[in-house]
């Protein structure tokens, strides 16, 4: 209890000092309040609970985007594509078919009609080809789509890269003799006409348009 004192025959209280709360303390005080006192205003039974009739438990998605998952056992290992001849490597080819496919395209883009692998057509033709490729002064190239024709042929579609131009195509390989074990020899080469890097960002900037192949 306060102690009491006179003064001039009456009685009378200390004054008392107010507290000052720090702006901190204050905040701490406020959370608190509401802490303490929300459940008290909202209770739980006033908000739906999961399993009560007309409340549907939230959905959880787990289903992976196809392009993103990783192959099953018995898939194929996807591959990068390109933005124009889809998607690369082997495809449905026999591994030695791509192979041989992949040398036929170095040599091509590396100038050497003298390569055995080009053999096959007239040197008139690989000329032609050799020289058109280099008017791009390609920089690399890629292969694939491998696919099995009706005829028994193998094709593949191809592109060569330059800085600035890029050339695509198709060649056919075929194996000789009725055995597994046979050479691999070329079977005919078709290119179109050269593009610009840019015409062909452009056409493919918002629909991904694959290559059409000419058979």
């Amino acid at each position: 209890m306060l102690a009491h004192a006179r003064r001039g025959g009456k009685r009378y209280l200390p004054p008392i000092e107010e507290k000052v709360y720090s702006e901190p303390m204050k905040v701490v005080y406020a959370f608190l309040g509401f802490v303490l006192f929300f459940p008290a205003l909202f209770p739980a039974s006033a908000f739906p609970q999961e399993g009560e009739p007309g409340v549907e438990a939230p959905v959880i998605r787990t289903t992976v985007p196809e392009a993103l998952r990783r192959p099953q056992r018995d898939e194929a290992v996807r591959l990068p594509q390109d933005i124009v001849i889809g998607e690369l490597g082997q495809g449905q080819a026999p591994q030695g078919a791509y192979r041989f496919a992949r040398d036929i395209v170095s040599a091509l883009a590396a100038g050497n009609s003298e390569a055995a692998v080009l053999a096959a057509l007239p040197q008139a033709l690989i000329a032609g080809h050799i020289q058109e490729i280099g008017g791009i002064d390609p920089a690399s190239y890629r292969v694939g789509g491998g696919r099995t024709e009706a005829d028994g042929t193998i094709s593949f579609l191809i592109r060569f890269l330059g800085r600035e131009e890029s050339i695509t195509g198709e060649l056919f390989v075929q194996q000789d003799g009725d055995g597994e074990q046979g050479p691999w020899l070329l079977d005919d080469i078709i290119l179109e006409e050269k593009m610009t890097l840019a015409e062909i960002r452009d056409r493919h900037r918002f629909v991904f348009s694959p290559y059409e192949r000419f058979f």
